[in-house]
This record gives structure tokens, C-alpha cells and sequence, in this order.
């Protein structure tokens, strides 16, 4: 029997995607950021970090540090979290955007 325990705090391999919860507590997030709970919950706070708020709760999704890390390995630079957090938010609305003119047939139209 494994009794190997697995850390909150790791990174899961990215063929385990599957397994990973679909949001972090601040927490877990915190830890496997290896930033202090208080660092993070500022940027939540002030909108610097992509989180989600349930009553007095911050979750993050597991997406978005999927995101995060990919960045981080595609460009092989240091990310300035503000600048990505708004970038993510602009690629988000674009996305929304896109899949609303997808969606939107036009009754009559030239013809």
C-alpha cells in the first residue's frame, strides 16, 4: 500500500489535469505560489489576482494558474502579475465577444 502523501502545495504533472479541482482555496493557491495568504489575498482584494468571491471566500481556478504558469514557460520572462491580470481580463471579454457575434444570426438579411 502507498502511503505517499501529496502536498496541496505542489503542481500536479500536466497529464493529471483531470484530477486537478476545478478552484483553490486562498490557501492552496498561497502555497503553491509560495506567497504569504495575506500577499495574496491583496491582489484578490484589489483585482490584481483572477480569483472568484463567495460570501467572505476567495477561490481561484485551477485554470487560471494553468494559465499563469504557461505564460510564465512560453515567454521564459519574469510576468508582472498586474500586467497579466489585465491582459487576461482583455482576452476573456474578447473571448466572450467572439462566441456572442458567433451566436448571433440576422433575421432578413442582405441577400
Amino acid at each position: 500500500m502507498d502511503t505517499t502523501k501529496t502536498s496541496t502545495a505542489e503542481v500536479p504533472a500536466a497529464d493529471a489535469t483531470a484530477s486537478r479541482p476545478a478552484f483553490y482555496t486562498a490557501a492552496e493557491t498561497a502555497a503553491m505560489l509560495r506567497l504569504d495568504e495575506s500577499t495574496l489575498y491583496r491582489h484578490l482584494r484589489r483585482g490584481t489576482f483572477p480569483g472568484l468571491k463567495i460570501g467572505g471566500r476567495y477561490v481561484v481556478p485551477g485554470a487560471v494558474l494553468e494559465r499563469l504558469v504557461a505564460d510564465i514557460l512560453t515567454t521564459g520572462r519574469c510576468i508582472d502579475l498586474g500586467s497579466w491580470t489585465e491582459q487576461w481580463r482583455h482576452d476573456q471579454v474578447a473571448a466572450l465577444a467572439r462566441a456572442a457575434a458567433a451566436d448571433v444570426t440576422i433575421v432578413g438579411g442582405a441577400g
